[in-house]
Formats: C-alpha cells, sequence, structure tokens
C-alpha cells in the first residue's frame, strides 16, 4: 500500500487524543485510508527503496493565510508522484534525469527532493512564499540531498500567476518537467496554476508536467483544472490509481456525484501534459 512507505514520529509524546489518533497506523480503522501525514510537531519519513529514509520536517505556518495552504503536511499525491519519477523511473514517460525540474506547491518538497536524487540537471523546489515554509523546505533540501547535488536544488518563494520578480524573468519557459502534487484542491486557484505551469514549461516536444491530486475534497474541485488546462492549450493524459496502485479511466464524475469520503481518500489522478501546437518540437 502507498502509505506503508511513509513513518510519521512526533517530536513530542501524543498525549491528547487527537494526536494519538493522528499517529496510528490506519489499524483503528482498516477501512479509512490516511491521506495527510504529520503536522509542525512531526518528523515523516519517507521509505524510498530506492534512496533509503528521506527524512521531512514539517513547516509551522506563522499566519492563518500560510496555514490554509496546508503547506505543513505531505499528502498522497506527492508520494505517489516521488514514486513515479524513482521507483518507476523505468517508465521513461516520468523520467527526471538530465531534465530542469520546478517543483509548484512543493509543501515539505519531497518530489523535488527526489528528483534531484533521481538525477534531475537541476531543480528548483518552490511553494508559497511565507518564511517560514521556505525556511523549512531548505532544512529538507540540505538533510536529504547529498552534497554532490546541493548546488543543483534551490529553493524559491512563487505565488502562481505572479511573474514580476527576479526569478520569474530569468526563469519563463525554463523547465522541462513542472510538478504539481496536491494542488488542485482550490478551484479558485486553477487559472493561476496553469499560468504558471504555462509561464515556466519548456515550449518543446518533450516538456511535460506531471499533476497528482487526490480526491479528498471532492472531485467537483478537482475535475475543472482539467478542462481549464485543455482550453489554454494542452494535451492531457490522465487516469486514476488507488493506494494499493489499481488503476482504472479517469472519470470527472463518478456514482452521480455521490461518491463517499472513504472511497474518494483511496484514490488520485495522475496526469501529463504537454503542449498543443507544435512546430517541429517548438511552440511557435
Amino acid at each position: 500500500m502507498l502509505t506503508d512507505t511513509i513513518q510519521v514520529r512526533y517530536k513530542h509524546a501524543a498525549t491528547s487524543p487527537e494526536d494519538i489518533l493522528a499517529d496510528c497506523d490506519g489499524s483503528l480503522f482498516p477501512d479509512e485510508t490516511r491521506n495527510q501525514h504529520g503536522d509542525p510537531d512531526a518528523v515523516v519519513t519517507y521509505r524510498s527503496t530506492q534512496f533509503g529514509d528521506i527524512t521531512l520536517s514539517i513547516a509551522d505556518p506563522a499566519s492563518e493565510e500560510s496555514r490554509k495552504l496546508f503547506a505543513h503536511s505531505l499528502w498522497n499525491a506527492g508520494i505517489y508522484l516521488s514514486g513515479l519519477i524513482s521507483e518507476r523511473s523505468s517508465d521513461s514517460r516520468w523520467s527526471v534525469v538530465d531534465e530542469t525540474v520546478l517543483e509548484l506547491g512543493a509543501g515539505v518538497g519531497l518530489c523535488g527532493i527526489i528528483s534531484a536524487l533521481s538525477g534531475a540537471k537541476e531543480v528548483v523546489i518552490s511553494d508559497y512564499p511565507a518564511t517560514e515554509i521556505l525556511t523549512n523546505l531548505r532544512g529538507n533540501v540540505s538533510n536529504n540531498v547529498g552534497k554532490d547535488s546541493i548546488s543543483s536544488v534551490h529553493v524559491q518563494g512563487h505565488e502562481w500567476g505572479c511573474f514580476n520578480d527576479e526569478f520569474s524573468n530569468a526563469h519563463r519557459h525554463s523547465f522541462g518537467r513542472v510538478l504539481a502534487a496536491d494542488c488542485l484542491w482550490m478551484p479558485q486557484e486553477h487559472d493561476n496554476l496553469i499560468k504558471s505551469i504555462d509561464f515556466f514549461l519548456k515550449s518543446s516536444l518533450n516538456a511535460r508536467a506531471f499533476v497528482v491530486a487526490g480526491f479528498h475534497t471532492g472531485r467537483a474541485k478537482v475535475a475543472p483544472f482539467f478542462e481549464k488546462a485543455e482550453a489554454a492549450g494542452f494535451e492531457i493524459e490522465l487516469e486514476e490509481v488507488d493506494v494499493d496502485d489499481e488503476k482504472r479511466p479517469w472519470q470527472p464524475e463518478r456514482d452521480g456525484g455521490m461518491e463517499s469520503v472513504t472511497e474518494r481518500k483511496r484514490w488520485l489522478v495522475v496526469a501529463s501534459l504537454r503542449r498543443r501546437g507544435r512546430r517541429n518540437g517548438v511552440i511557435p
């Protein structure tokens, strides 16, 4: 099971009923899939079959605005995407080897860290420009990326859809891979996320954006992103996968919109986006 790769350890002993339940491995509620891992008092370990244990601290957002972004957790979408670009790297569609990689909405930075360890040429790990989130990301990179690769990994604040800064001016169409894990739960931000993908993704035949998202907040919040991305000029390959790696075709709605929360938490949508309208491998 996907969640078997995760261990959560609290810095202080869990004493409240809420902390004890949060720290359990799912055995108390065997039908309930845990899709969110960690809080600011926790250290999360991702057990990679290829790179060993990746230990991740969780940010403690200072402002209510930052806290609402839920950058202080690791979600199943990030775990699955990390697996796609590492353990399953024999499937070349998901390869980041020798690529320039940008992670959007990075949270704890797992996908960007795994990209660096998997042979990416350069990695930028980005999230909302809140000091506590970026400081935590830098610590996670420092603790998990070796000296041989650390100089090619950078942490950068980026608010989706905003490009009036030095980083954006220097990196338009610079990344062969753009990663976004569990970034679709805010429908009001879909347009801005698409703008950022479009702005930073290379204008080339092989450039891809990898987007993975859970349904825990409902399909109705996730599905419009793909309609908007197609309207913005992207071709999309997508399917659904559950925590046991069972796959099925993508559907924007299931069970007449009455899909249970328990069922939704088991499933992810996995998508690869590329540009339409190529001529000789380059966007006109």
